[in-house]
């Protein structure tokens, strides 16, 4: 088994919290790449994988995908065309 680092999105999804991005990172073991898709996109619609409750809350809808997958060498081995890094919110502080 290979391990990998997923980075998730958390993003609004509806007009009163559209632009609200967040990522969290979770930590996944798996055979190969192709294989932690499956699991990734499984767990996502199945919701055995819950990245959102690692992130501030967001209210009304929300949109979780991962982003970037990281090898054990650190090296990104996968990027969502769509990611822009620029766009994830910062936490407020209380």
């Amino acid at each position: 088994m290979k391990r990998f680092m997923v980075t998730f999105q958390v993003a609004g999804d509806d007009e009163m919290n559209r632009g609200i991005i967040y990522t969290t990172q979770k930590e996944f073991e798996s055979e190969n790449l192709d294989k932690l898709f499956v699991l990734l996109e499984e767990g996502i619609e199945n919701e055995s994988i819950q990245p959102e409750i690692d992130v501030p809350f967001i209210e009304g809808d929300i949109n979780v995908e991962y982003v970037l997958i990281h090898d054990d060498n650190k090296k990104e081995i996968y990027r969502d065309e769509d990611f822009d890094e620029s766009k994830v919110s910062k936490p407020r502080s209380l």
